[in-house]
Protein backbone atom coordinates (compact mmCIF):
# COMPACT_ATOMS: atom_id res chain seq x y z
CA UNK A 1 0.00 0.00 0.00
CA UNK A 2 1.37 3.29 -0.99
CA UNK A 3 1.49 6.32 1.28
CA UNK A 4 -0.77 7.87 -1.09
CA UNK A 5 -3.08 5.26 -0.36
CA UNK A 6 -2.66 5.26 3.19
CA UNK A 7 -3.14 8.89 3.26
CA UNK A 8 -6.38 8.44 1.36
CA UNK A 9 -7.82 6.28 3.61
CA UNK A 10 -6.65 7.97 7.09
CA UNK A 11 -8.31 11.31 5.32
CA UNK A 12 -11.51 9.44 4.68
CA UNK A 13 -12.46 7.55 8.22
CA UNK A 14 -11.43 11.06 9.77
CA UNK A 15 -13.66 12.66 8.04
CA UNK A 16 -16.36 10.10 9.55
CA UNK A 17 -15.32 11.25 12.70
CA UNK A 18 -15.50 15.21 11.77
CA UNK A 19 -19.16 14.53 10.55
CA UNK A 20 -20.29 14.00 14.38
CA UNK A 21 -19.68 17.01 15.68
CA UNK A 22 -20.84 20.89 14.30
CA UNK A 23 -20.28 24.54 14.93
CA UNK A 24 -23.13 26.50 16.55
CA UNK A 25 -23.77 29.69 18.02
CA UNK A 26 -23.04 28.31 21.38
CA UNK A 27 -19.87 26.86 20.26
CA UNK A 28 -19.06 22.97 19.01
CA UNK A 29 -21.19 20.64 19.74
CA UNK A 30 -21.79 16.64 19.23
CA UNK A 31 -24.64 15.14 16.74
CA UNK A 32 -26.16 12.26 18.25
CA UNK A 33 -27.57 8.84 16.89
CA UNK A 34 -30.73 10.73 17.84
CA UNK A 35 -30.13 14.02 16.02
CA UNK A 36 -29.90 16.06 18.67
CA UNK A 37 -26.96 18.03 19.71
CA UNK A 38 -24.65 17.99 22.83
CA UNK A 39 -22.48 20.80 23.98
CA UNK A 40 -18.63 19.43 23.95
CA UNK A 41 -15.38 21.13 24.93
CA UNK A 42 -12.76 21.75 22.00
CA UNK A 43 -10.37 19.63 24.42
CA UNK A 44 -12.94 16.84 24.36
CA UNK A 45 -13.09 16.76 20.77
CA UNK A 46 -9.24 17.16 20.11
CA UNK A 47 -8.86 14.12 23.06
CA UNK A 48 -11.27 11.76 20.83
CA UNK A 49 -9.65 12.30 17.84
CA UNK A 50 -6.47 11.89 19.06
CA UNK A 51 -8.40 8.34 20.18
CA UNK A 52 -9.82 7.84 16.81
CA UNK A 53 -6.63 8.31 14.59
CA UNK A 54 -4.81 6.04 16.79
CA UNK A 55 -7.32 3.52 15.59
CA UNK A 56 -7.41 4.25 12.19
CA UNK A 57 -3.68 3.79 11.74
CA UNK A 58 -3.96 0.46 13.59
CA UNK A 59 -6.32 -0.49 10.84
CA UNK A 60 -4.03 0.89 8.02
CA UNK A 61 -0.49 -1.15 9.93
CA UNK A 62 -2.53 -4.13 10.11
CA UNK A 63 -3.83 -4.43 6.50
CA UNK A 64 -0.58 -6.30 5.50
CA UNK A 65 -1.10 -8.99 7.69
CA UNK A 66 -4.60 -9.02 6.95
CA UNK A 67 -3.71 -9.87 3.57
CA UNK A 68 -0.81 -11.98 4.55
CA UNK A 69 -3.24 -14.28 6.28
CA UNK A 70 -5.75 -13.80 3.72
CA UNK A 71 -3.10 -15.59 1.76
CA UNK A 72 -1.82 -18.30 3.31
CA UNK A 73 -5.16 -19.62 3.91
CA UNK A 74 -6.11 -19.74 -0.08
CA UNK A 75 -2.97 -21.35 -0.57
CA UNK A 76 -4.04 -23.62 2.01
CA UNK A 77 -7.63 -24.24 0.72
CA UNK A 78 -6.24 -24.91 -2.84
CA UNK A 79 -3.24 -27.12 -2.04
CA UNK A 80 -4.49 -28.65 0.70
CA UNK A 81 -8.16 -29.05 -0.43
CA UNK A 82 -6.26 -30.75 -3.87
CA UNK A 83 -4.28 -32.81 -1.76
CA UNK A 84 -7.02 -33.97 0.54
CA UNK A 85 -9.59 -34.51 -2.56
CA UNK A 86 -6.61 -37.19 -4.22
CA UNK A 87 -6.48 -38.85 -0.71
CA UNK A 88 -9.98 -39.28 -0.36
CA UNK A 89 -10.06 -40.95 -4.50
CA UNK A 90 -12.71 -38.01 -5.53
CA UNK A 91 -13.37 -38.04 -8.81
CA UNK A 92 -11.66 -35.24 -10.89
CA UNK A 93 -14.38 -33.61 -12.25
CA UNK A 94 -15.46 -32.46 -8.47
CA UNK A 95 -12.24 -30.74 -7.99
CA UNK A 96 -12.79 -27.88 -9.31
CA UNK A 97 -16.18 -26.91 -8.00
CA UNK A 98 -15.29 -27.92 -4.56
CA UNK A 99 -12.36 -26.50 -4.20
CA UNK A 100 -13.99 -23.04 -5.69
CA UNK A 101 -16.57 -23.58 -2.99
CA UNK A 102 -13.79 -23.52 -0.19
CA UNK A 103 -11.95 -20.37 -1.76
CA UNK A 104 -15.48 -18.86 -1.83
CA UNK A 105 -16.00 -19.54 1.83
CA UNK A 106 -13.00 -18.48 2.79
CA UNK A 107 -12.71 -14.93 1.19
CA UNK A 108 -16.21 -14.40 2.29
CA UNK A 109 -15.44 -14.94 5.83
CA UNK A 110 -12.50 -13.55 6.11
CA UNK A 111 -13.97 -10.02 4.51
CA UNK A 112 -16.75 -10.48 6.85
CA UNK A 113 -14.38 -10.69 9.75
CA UNK A 114 -12.70 -7.66 8.76
CA UNK A 115 -15.89 -5.87 8.04
CA UNK A 116 -17.39 -7.05 11.58
CA UNK A 117 -13.83 -5.81 13.05
CA UNK A 118 -14.33 -2.15 11.28
CA UNK A 119 -17.71 -1.91 12.42
CA UNK A 120 -16.92 -2.74 15.75
CA UNK A 121 -14.51 -0.06 16.17
CA UNK A 122 -16.31 2.73 15.07
CA UNK A 123 -19.31 1.59 17.05
CA UNK A 124 -17.05 1.54 20.23
CA UNK A 125 -15.85 4.44 19.89
CA UNK A 126 -19.35 6.23 19.45
CA UNK A 127 -20.80 4.51 22.34
CA UNK A 128 -18.19 6.00 24.44
CA UNK A 129 -18.61 9.36 23.19
CA UNK A 130 -22.16 8.79 23.73
CA UNK A 131 -21.83 7.59 27.09
CA UNK A 132 -19.55 10.86 27.74
CA UNK A 133 -22.36 13.37 26.87
CA UNK A 134 -25.77 11.70 27.84
CA UNK A 135 -26.59 13.93 30.42
CA UNK A 136 -25.75 16.97 29.13
CA UNK A 137 -28.68 18.99 27.84
CA UNK A 138 -29.34 18.99 24.47
CA UNK A 139 -28.88 22.50 22.53
CA UNK A 140 -31.45 25.02 21.24
CA UNK A 141 -30.37 23.69 17.73
CA UNK A 142 -33.10 22.60 14.72
CA UNK A 143 -30.45 19.87 13.57
CA UNK A 144 -32.24 20.02 10.24
CA UNK A 145 -30.56 22.86 9.76
CA UNK A 146 -26.95 21.62 9.38
CA UNK A 147 -28.09 18.31 7.33
CA UNK A 148 -28.31 14.36 8.55
CA UNK A 149 -24.37 14.43 8.71
CA UNK A 150 -24.20 11.15 6.84
CA UNK A 151 -22.30 11.12 3.90
CA UNK A 152 -25.32 8.92 1.81
CA UNK A 153 -22.74 9.02 -1.93
CA UNK A 154 -19.74 7.24 -0.12
CA UNK A 155 -22.39 4.79 1.44
CA UNK A 156 -23.61 4.20 -2.03
CA UNK A 157 -20.38 3.75 -3.65
CA UNK A 158 -19.22 1.26 -1.20
CA UNK A 159 -22.15 -0.88 -1.56
CA UNK A 160 -21.48 -0.88 -4.93
CA UNK A 161 -17.85 -2.24 -4.63
CA UNK A 162 -19.16 -4.81 -2.62
CA UNK A 163 -21.59 -6.06 -4.95
CA UNK A 164 -18.79 -6.31 -7.68
CA UNK A 165 -16.17 -7.84 -5.09
CA UNK A 166 -19.43 -10.85 -4.08
CA UNK A 167 -19.78 -10.86 -7.99
CA UNK A 168 -16.56 -11.99 -8.30
CA UNK A 169 -16.08 -14.42 -5.65
CA UNK A 170 -19.85 -15.90 -6.40
CA UNK A 171 -17.92 -16.37 -10.01
CA UNK A 172 -15.39 -19.33 -8.24
CA UNK A 173 -18.29 -21.21 -7.56
CA UNK A 174 -19.73 -21.74 -11.30
CA UNK A 175 -17.70 -21.88 -14.45
CA UNK A 176 -21.10 -20.66 -16.45
CA UNK A 177 -21.43 -17.47 -14.65
CA UNK A 178 -19.33 -15.32 -15.59
CA UNK A 179 -20.52 -16.25 -19.39
CA UNK A 180 -24.23 -15.31 -18.12
CA UNK A 181 -23.12 -11.86 -16.60
CA UNK A 182 -23.64 -8.93 -18.77
CA UNK A 183 -20.34 -7.37 -18.55
CA UNK A 184 -21.52 -3.84 -19.67
CA UNK A 185 -23.46 -3.12 -16.48
CA UNK A 186 -20.14 -4.32 -15.06
CA UNK A 187 -18.24 -2.02 -16.66
CA UNK A 188 -20.85 0.76 -16.21
CA UNK A 189 -20.17 0.39 -12.56
CA UNK A 190 -16.88 1.27 -12.38
CA UNK A 191 -17.44 5.09 -13.40
CA UNK A 192 -20.31 5.53 -11.32
CA UNK A 193 -18.22 4.29 -8.21
CA UNK A 194 -15.47 6.40 -9.34
CA UNK A 195 -18.51 9.47 -9.78
CA UNK A 196 -20.41 8.18 -6.32
CA UNK A 197 -16.48 8.47 -4.60
CA UNK A 198 -16.07 12.11 -5.80
CA UNK A 199 -19.64 12.72 -5.24
CA UNK A 200 -18.58 11.83 -1.47
CA UNK A 201 -15.56 14.34 -1.61
CA UNK A 202 -17.37 16.82 -2.61
CA UNK A 203 -20.41 16.95 0.15
CA UNK A 204 -17.49 16.31 2.75
CA UNK A 205 -16.27 19.74 1.31
CA UNK A 206 -19.63 21.10 1.44
CA UNK A 207 -20.18 20.27 5.17
CA UNK A 208 -17.32 21.89 6.11
CA UNK A 209 -17.73 25.26 4.26
CA UNK A 210 -21.31 25.49 5.52
CA UNK A 211 -20.16 24.49 9.24
CA UNK A 212 -17.09 26.28 9.03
Amino acid sequence: MSHYQKRQIRDTELRRFDRWFVDTELGPAYRGRDGRLRGVKPDEVAQWRSGVEAHVDAMIASAPVQAAWAIGALLVVIFGGGWLLDLLAIPQRFHAPAIGLGVFVVEVGLIGIEIWDYVAGWRDRRDAIEAAVAVRAPLPVDPQRIGSGHNWFQSASWLLIAALVLLAYASHLEEGMIARIDWGWVFAAIPLVWALHFAGKWYNGRVRRLRG
